[in-house]
């Protein structure tokens, strides 16, 4: 597993990214395939993974996915993904935003009420992944066509896909998460909890329970990007919340989110 560290950035191509609210593409990866950061959308993200296998890290979480899983990435939660272990691997990834979330849809996808807050995965068994398949194929299909009659399609196969999906799909059971990883967790726990206040390495450290230096390092291989960069993008995404939000001057915003405090 390459350990680089990753500047956590929007993904450059996010801007025109939805039409309609709505997007998506099918890809083949290969082994070789590599991110170059850490990213976060500031929508919905579906990752479905026909064949092979890949590891995503989410936030210090680092989670694995094989054929047939399907993870639900919520707006703004930054990740990477690594393929590994296969030489081929196609994946589906479906984007949307919250207006295509009716309440009335919302009521009917439990799934949803895990993945509001978090990243969840769930799988897809074997009898019924034809079908799924077959509802990404098919919605992919329209998107491509790029016209009205298309665009008409997906707003009702969309929302049949995701109540399909309801019914059909399960949570795995998880494999038991390392200690060091665990750790990792912890520390990311303790940023989004505490990012008002003057944080420190040896703060954060502590958190995880262990030493500075390797602390340091082992948060860049496992989340993904440095500890003081982490630290600045949840201060940022808070900050921007509070402006979308409130009419609090910007000096405000910046106490509010820790940007005062070290």
């Amino acid at each position: 597993m390459q350990t680089t560290t990753r500047e956590i950035r929007p993904s450059s191509r996010d801007a025109g990214r939805l039409r309609n609210h709505f997007n998506i593409d099918k890809k083949r990866r290969t082994n070789q395939h590599f991110q170059p950061h850490a990213h976060y959308h500031p929508f919905y993200e579906f990752f479905y993974l026909m064949n092979g296998h890949c590891r995503f890290f989410l936030h210090g979480a680092s989670v694995e996915l094989n054929a047939g899983d399907l993870l639900i990435i919520p707006p703004g939660q930054y990740h990477y993904n690594v393929y590994e272990k296969e030489p081929i691997h196609d994946r589906f990834a479906l984007y949307f935003d919250d207006h295509v979330l009716t309440k009335d849809l919302r009521e009917q996808l439990p799934l949803f009420a895990e993945a509001d807050a978090s990243a969840a995965i769930f799988h897809v068994s074997k009898d019924v992944r034809p079908i799924v398949q077959d509802y990404f194929e098919h919605m992919l299909s329209y998107y491509r066509e790029a016209s009205s009659f298309g665009d008409v399609m997906l707003s009702y196969m969309f929302p049949a896909f995701l109540l399909y999906l309801s019914r059909h799909v399960y949570e795995p059971e998880l494999k038991e998460t390392a200690p060091v990883t665990a750790a990792m967790q912890d520390a990311v726990k303790y940023i989004h909890e505490n990012y008002a206040e003057n944080i420190t390495l040896e703060g954060a450290a502590a958190s995880a329970g262990l030493a500075p230096t390797y602390f340091s390092r082992k948060f860049k291989e496992i989340v993904g990007t440095g500890f003081r960069d982490y630290l600045t993008f949840v201060r940022l995404r808070e900050a921007a919340s509070l402006l979308r939000k409130t009419h609090l001057p910007i000096s405000e915003v910046a106490r509010r989110c820790g940007f005062n405090s070290s």
